[in-house]
């Protein structure tokens, strides 16, 4: 049969039948899948602000200049000999 020797009226029908089902799968299973969706979005979210700060924190921590820690010859009782200024 082709779709020319379908009458118009069965043509209807069926869209109208699938239209139907449509919607009532849509009413059924969209407020599972927003509220996985959401889930999950919310979730991914909070771990990519999570990650961020880290990668600040270590960032920030590794590229602080170190605090007066005294050096091996402090430690030794001994003094470091200043060094003079360069003139490049």
């Amino acid at each position: 049969m082709s779709p020319r020797n379908v009458p118009s009226w069965l043509t209807r029908l069926l869209q109208g039948l699938l239209g139907i089902l449509g919607f009532y799968a849509a009413v059924r299973l969209l407020p599972r899948v927003l509220k996985s969706m959401t889930r999950r979005f919310l979730f991914g979210l909070v771990g990519e602000i999570l990650l961020v700060a880290l990668g600040l924190f270590l960032t920030r921590r590794a590229t602080d200049r170190p605090r007066s820690r005294p050096g091996p010859a402090a430690q030794n009782g001994t003094r470091p000999e200043p060094t003079a200024p360069r003139n490049d």
